[in-house]
Order: structure tokens, then sequence, then C-alpha cells
């Protein structure tokens, strides 16, 4: 478990203002950006005003004035709407099983640990940043190989409506409920996801899905109708959570989440909120604050806008007027550097303080998730990062390390043969390569990077976890002991470690039986004292470290897969330095005894 997991009710409203979806694409959504005007499917309570405001009278296609990139719109606005609703509950019925139609069994996983994932409030979609996660991504590869049908599209640009698409978290699976076989492939991929009260979509992190004129919510684990523009009787809409965006959630892990991640914060009215970096598990305090005026548009990515030429000159990047790629990360660095909420889009609040008005107070919450020591390796710089054959720099050295190539910066045929060697050991990583096709460069994407920081350092979607005498996996507490003390505490949160206790007993050499308990404690304090942490017997972020590096040690768990590549690099160094230092000091010594010698001939 441990080496292939680790390596490894309420009225709601919907935004879907679409009649067809995105086209997908076989090779999946990174080839296919759909058009900003393709809106599905975004849950919220209803009467909600949460998010970005929509100008009144915009066109909900957003779409721009004549050629070149869409103009921003007006400020103002009603806020963010909906359109689309569950109605009445309803009946999900799969089509019979014909032969002439065959559908696989659904995919199984081995490694699932016996608790499943804990729930969050429904996610409003906060941000903009519409590049696909890599859990949507892994997702997509997964579900669209297993039963045959590869088209699906993901993230999308923003426009004036709700939608997961926007920040990422979200993916259509083409699917026509008219084919009498793609229809019982679709209803059969979806019975799978929500039977048992939705446990799948529980352990891939799955927010809801829309099929067919139907939507299941996990929140009230029911099938309801669905009233809206667009029926989904062409597709499959998929949104997550931001634990299955990311990739925590069982199905990957191995664990089940215990402190589930709940997403940025809304601290500007109307306007967006940072992007997502990092794991916020309190929840939002700080209510919203009013933005300032500017006189300026709202602009985001890819749009156009009067005020963004402006922040270019502030930024010293090319005035064109646009909100293009290496203005909006330049943006995204000036935000941070001037303590502003790094939306990555020409806000309020950004157009302000670049013309020097005083701001008042921003909530902390309005800021990222600023990371502990431990949430932090050398891949985080490049997670969003996507290398090609043929590139060159840090990055590359990185990758080159990780995979046990030649650390030249070089991402040439030997980096590519080692990529590819590896990514056939991870699923969805082979699954990716192939289609990419066997003649294309070489590519290294954001799921790549996260598999490969999983690989080098396995802990790295445990270190929020903690642990201490007592803590027990839901299998190690068969008479529900921890389950009844949390019920007459009233806690509505799982009193169980999600499998985690197994775990780092694995990683300990201890019996893993998922009770942790005076031996695990014993071996917890010796790695914390041998690592020269505190002795506290109680496992946080930095000792899941020192139990991580502690295990690679002893080869309980494999770590990069380079490993042995870079320590036989490192003892050649090594030893070539030793043998320097050694030839160097025999050089001194002929050397003192030439000049000893010279100065005895020179008395005689």
């Amino acid at each position: 478990m441990l080496t292939g997991a680790l390596a490894l009710s309420s009225s709601l409203a919907f935004a879907d203002e679409e009649t067809t979806p995105a086209a997908p694409v076989a090779g999946g959504a990174q080839d296919a950006p759909a058009p900003a005007g393709d809106g599905t499917d975004a849950p919220a309570p209803a009467g909600d005003g949460t998010g970005p405001s929509a100008p009144a009278g915009q066109d909900p296609a957003g779409g721009g004035a004549g050629d070149g990139a869409p103009v921003a719109p007006p400020p103002g606005g009603g806020g963010f709407w909906h359109s689309g609703s569950p109605a009445g509950a309803a009946t999900f019925t799969q089509l019979p099983q014909d032969p002439a139609y065959p559908v696989p069994a659904p995919p199984e996983n081995e490694d699932l640990p016996v608790e499943v994932d804990a729930d969050t409030a429904y996610q409003n979609q906060l941000s903009c940043d519409p590049e696909d996660r890599p859990g949507v991504t892994a997702f997509a590869l997964l579900i669209t190989e297993h039963y045959g049908r590869e088209g699906w599209s993901g993230a999308r640009p923003c426009v004036d409506y709700m939608s997961q698409h926007h920040d990422g978290r979200a993916m259509d699976w083409a699917i026509d409920a008219s084919d009498p076989h793609e229809r019982r492939i679709g209803d059969a991929a979806v019975a799978w996801l929500t039977e048992d009260d939705g446990e799948m979509m529980r352990r891939f992190g799955i927010e809801y899905i829309i099929w067919n004129g139907l939507v299941f919510m996990k929140d009230d684990n029911e099938w309801r109708h669905y009233v809206g523009p667009s029926p989904h009787t062409d597709h499959v809409h998929f949104s997550f959570t931001w634990d299955g965006a990311m990739m925590r959630t069982s199905w990957w892990t191995g664990v089940a989440v215990t402190r589930p991640d709940l997403g940025p914060c809304e601290a500007v009215a109307r306007e967006y909120a940072a992007l997502h970096t990092f794991p916020r598990f309190e929840p939002c305090a700080d209510p919203a604050v009013p933005a300032p005026a500017s006189g300026f548009a709202r602009v985001r990515p890819g749009e156009a806008g009067e005020g963004v030429a402006m922040l270019q000159g502030v930024l010293g990047v090319e005035a064109t007027g646009v909100l293009d790629g290496p203005t909006r990360l330049a943006l995204l660095e000036w935000q941070d550097e001037h303590e502003l909420p790094a939306t990555g889009v020409a806000d309020a609040l950004t157009y302000a303080a670049a013309q020097g008005q005083e701001l008042g107070e921003i909530p902390a919450s309005a800021q990222a998730v600023t990371p502990q020591k431990w949430q932090v390796s050398p891949f985080t710089p490049y997670k969003r990062t996507t290398l090609t054959q043929g590139d060159q720099g840090a990055a590359v050295t990185l990758l080159q390390e990780a995979l046990g190539a030649e650390p030249d910066g070089d991402f040439g045929p030997k980096t590519a043969q080692a990529l590819s060697e590896w990514e056939q050991t991870v699923p969805v990583l082979a699954e990716q390569a192939r289609r990419r096709g066997e003649d294309e460069p070489a590519v290294v994407t954001p799921l790549t990077w996260l598999e490969l920081e999983r690989a080098a350092h396995p802990t790295m979607v445990l270190r929020d976890v903690e642990l201490a005498e007592g803590s027990r996996d839901i299998g190690a507490d068969p008479e529900g002991e921890l389950a009844a003390r949390a019920a007459l505490e009233g806690s509505e949160e799982s009193p169980y470690a999600g499998g985690a206790v197994a775990v780092l007993q694995e990683l300990l050499g201890v019996e893993a039986d998922g009770s942790f308990g005076p031996l695990t404690a014993k071996a917890v304090l010796t790695v914390q004292q041998e690592a020269g942490l505190e002795a506290t017997g109680e496992v946080d972020g930095p000792t899941w470290v020192a139990v991580e590096e502690a295990a690679v040690d002893a080869g309980r768990v494999a770590g990069a897969p380079g490993l042995e590549a870079q320590r036989a690099r490192e003892e050649a160094a090594r030893e070539k330095k030793e043998q320097q230092e050694r030839e160097a000091e025999q050089e001194r010594q002929r050397a003192q005894e030439a000049h000893d010698a010279a100065v005895e001939d020179a008395g005689r």
C-alpha cells in the first residue's frame, strides 16, 4: 500500500449558459481551450452574491469588441449570476445491459483506506485561474481511458458567471446520451461514482456531476432534475473540490482527507480572490471589504482594457494593453511584493495601489496561504510550469536530478528517455505520454511535477496531518470507541486519521496496525532526536519530513526515481574530492620536503 499509494439540500442555482460544450479532443483538455463563451455548471446557494460582479447588460458569452483580445466589461453590475438549477427529486435509471454495447467494469484501486474522505461545504469559484489542476487532469485521463471515450475539455477563460472551469476545477467528458453505447458508458461511470452515498465521488473529491438532464450533489446525495440551457446530453460535467483538484484525496494517496482544503477566501467585495497556492484549513473569518474606486474596469487574463497599459508601465513590461501571459506573471509578483491579493487580475485594489492611493487595511484572509517550510520542496517553484524537450535551465536540472539523468540543464534525448522510463511506472503519466504520441517531443506537465514531487517526497501530501499517541485509523477501532466519544462531544469532524497512522508506522518500520501506541511513539521520539527536533513523540510537519528522510535512508520507501543515480554521482564527487585533497596533500608534502632539503643544503 505504501509505495503504490504514496508514489502514487438548500435551494441551489447553476451557471450553465451554453447549449453545447467545448469541442473536446482525444488528447486532453490542454490542447483545446474552450472559447470564452461556453458556460457550464456552477452551483451556488440561491441568491448568493459570492464572487466577482457581473456587469449589467454584459454579454454572457464574454465576447470582445472586434478583433484581438476581449475587452473588459465596464465597472459595476449586479453580482455573479447563475442560470440552470436543480429541481425536484429524480430517479437515475441506467439503461439495461446489452451484449451489443459492452461496458467495462469500474476501475479498481487496491490501496483505498477504509475511511472515506471528509466532506466540505460547497466551494464556489472565487479566483480566476483557468489552468487545469492536476487532480482534474489525472481523473480525466483515468476515466476517459478506462471507458474508451477519450474526448474531454477542462479549464476555460474567465467570464461573467461562476464556473469551476474558470479556476481549473471542472471537466466535461464528451459522451452522447442519444447513442445507445455511449449512454450506457456514461450511465455506468456515473452510477459507480454516485452509489453508496457518493463514496467514489468523495475519493476523487468530486463536488457534483451533471448528466443527461440530472444532477447529483455530494452535499445531499440525491439525484435531482437539472433545468438549464444545456441538458448535458452530449457530455458529463464534473466539478471538483480543492482537495480533488489538487489530487489530495484517497484514490490518489491511499489516505483519506481528514482536514479538507477550504480554498481561497472572498476578501474584497465583487473582486476575484487570490490564486490558490497551498491548502487553507481555517474558515474565512474576515468580512469582505469594499473595493476602492479606480476609474478602470477589471481586466482578466487574456482581456484588454485601458488600465492594463498603465499597469504595464508600472510593471516594466511591454505596453500591449492586453493582460497576456508575461504581464500576468509580472502582475502576480508585483501584487505579492505590495502585499495585495495575488489574483493575477487587473482589479480595483491593484489599480488603486498603482495610482498611489491610500488603501485601508486588507484582511489577512485576502492573501494566498503562506506555506510552512515543510510544505515546500525544490519542486514547488515549477509545479505550474510546462517543460518541452529542448528547454534549458534550472527546472530542467531539477528534473534531471530527480530522474537520475546527467544534470546539465539541457532537456535532450537522454533526459527524455529517463522521463519516458519513469512515466511508464505511473499509470496516469503513462496514459498522458501515450496520448502525446511517440513521435512528439517529451513534455513535463504540472501533473508530472506533482507525481515527481510525491515520488521524491512521499510524505508531502501527509505533512498537514497531525498525529499523537491515541490516534487511530478507523480499522483500528472496531468497537467505534473514538466515534462514540466524538458524538458525545458534539464534534462533526472525523476522529480518525484516514489511514495516516498505518503509513507512519510503515515508514518507521514498526507494526502497521493503524493504532498510535507506545511503540509508535517511541519510534517517533527516536527519529525526532536523531533529526535534532523537539522530542515530543507527536507527529507534525517537520516530524513527517524527518520520518521520510529516515525511511528513505533505510530503504523502507524508494524516494526519487533517480535517487540511486544521484547517490552514485554524489559518492563519485566525494571520492574525486577526497582524491584531489590527497593529491594536494602529497604535493604539499613533496614541496615541504624539497624546501627542507634546500635549506639543509644551504646550511652545508
